[in-house]
């Protein structure tokens, strides 16, 4: 019994040594610089660490141009004949000196010569890059007055100023089939600005249409006039591998409500080649936000769970058009939703091979699809749409919302407009000849 006492007692003894005893010298594993024999955290860091792939620098953003200008540039610029310019460079600046903060940036935006004499400093000065700032001495607030100075040229020139948020010197709006989306154009205009889901070319030309284009046809037309408003015309081609794509669209005033009338036309490249219903229904194609092709089920959103998939009626009327035997790529109906009363009514009677003229249940919008023999042995498929903005302005604004397509994640019930998701409306109906 002693002797296990006295085991026990050693062996405390010994782990208490190992503890409380001389302990061993640690060995350090930090790295020694062979001059300063001194060591940092990033330094063990380092050599710890795997090494590290090459980071790609970022590519700088250049200088604009008419910050590259050299000496050399300057001299032969034509503007140097102008008595102004004559003036050697101090005197210039000196002028330029004595000019409102307003009116120094304004001169430094009428020529390069002027901005390379003078420089861009005033451009950065918080008196005319911050909001509501007064000048701290005599109070006067800079920014509007240079806005002011800016307006009025811009004027001269074609151009506007934007008022509303971005402060931008926009060109003059063109016509929808010159005109092309920018990152400016939802900033500056709201997210119902533009029509954005009608087909493009190679070359990025298309036909894009913003609510000013209709507001300027309804100032510039009368509602009783029968003649062809060519402002918004356009036609072009959309590149395909198997068809021969195009576009066109003609706008006219029909019993005093404007109607724009876009004409979409399939042939296949080859003679010999039959046009079947999955080369269109693969685009996929889309006559307006609700009425679409695709068979894609519905994006995820976080305000509606109750969503349903693309509904049938302009997929049935591109297939019923066709021959059963050129009704290839057609989606089965579990794909779609079920139709509605009046969208069944249109498909059975395409059915009976009655010609129908389709409409959308969400928008004043109709379309006819038209398949017809070609030039040779081709076969093609014709679809008219036609969009409805009545005759005056007030119902324009009023409809304009229901032809912009808007979906997203975040977008609740009454922001959606869509093939999955629509408010059902009443619209007045309208002629289409």
């Amino acid at each position: 019994m002693s002797s296990q006492t006295s085991g026990l007692r050693s062996g405390r003894t010994l782990r208490s040594g190992r503890n409380v005893g001389a302990q061993k010298p640690k060995t350090s594993h930090k790295l020694i610089h062979p001059t300063t024999k001194t060591t940092t955290k990033r330094s063990l860091k380092d050599a710890v660490e795997e090494p590290r792939a090459p980071t790609r620098k970022r590519a700088k953003k250049l200088t604009p141009s008419y910050f590259q200008r050299s000496e050399t540039d300057a001299s032969l610029d034509p503007n140097q004949k102008l008595r102004l310019f004559a003036f050697p460079r101090e005197v210039i600046q000196g002028i330029a000196s004595h000019l409102p903060l307003e009116s120094a940036v304004c001169l430094t935006l009428t020529c390069k010569l002027a901005l390379h004499i003078l420089g861009s400093e005033c451009w950065t000065d918080d008196n005319v890059r911050k909001r509501w700032h007064r000048h701290p001495e005599t109070g006067i607030e800079h920014r509007p007055l240079l806005i002011e100075l800016l307006s009025r040229d811009a004027q001269k020139l074609g151009y506007e100023l934007c008022s509303k948020s971005c402060n931008t010197l926009h060109p003059p709006l063109k016509r929808p089939s010159q005109h092309r989306k920018t990152q400016l154009t939802k900033y500056c205009w709201g997210q119902d600005a533009v029509i954005d889901y009608l087909p493009r070319s190679e070359d990025g030309r298309g036909y894009s249409v913003v609510f000013d284009h209709i507001k300027h046809v309804m100032s510039s037309t009368s509602p009783d006039s029968d003649s062809p408003i060519e402002y918004l015309d356009g036609s072009f081609e959309v590149p395909h591998p198997r068809l021969h794509y195009t576009v066109s669209t003609t706008a006219g005033r029909i019993n005093g409500n404007l109607v724009i009338q876009h004409d979409y036309l399939f042939r296949p490249l080859s003679p010999k080649t039959l046009l079947k219903a999955r080369d269109v229904l693969d685009l996929p194609f889309r006559v307006c936000p609700h009425q679409s092709t695709t068979t894609e089920g519905p994006p995820h959103n976080r305000y509606t769970t109750d969503d349903k998939p693309n509904g049938p009626l302009l997929t049935h009327s591109i297939a019923a058009t066709l021959p059963v035997s050129e009704r290839v790529g057609v989606g089965k109906p579990s794909v779609f939703r079920k139709p509605t009363s009046l969208e069944l009514q249109m498909m059975s009677s395409a059915d009976r091979g009655e010609e129908v003229t389709y409409r959308c249940r969400a928008c004043p919008t109709k379309w006819q699809v038209v398949s017809a023999q070609g030039n040779g042995t081709k076969k093609e498929l014709r679809i008219k749409v036609f969009h409805c903005f009545y005759k005056e302005l007030y119902m324009a604004a009023r409809v304009w919302p229901s032809f912009v397509r808007r979906e997203g994640e975040l977008l609740g019930k009454g922001k959606r407009n869509s093939e999955f998701w629509s408010q059902a409306k009443t619209y007045v109906d309208f002629d289409i000849e």
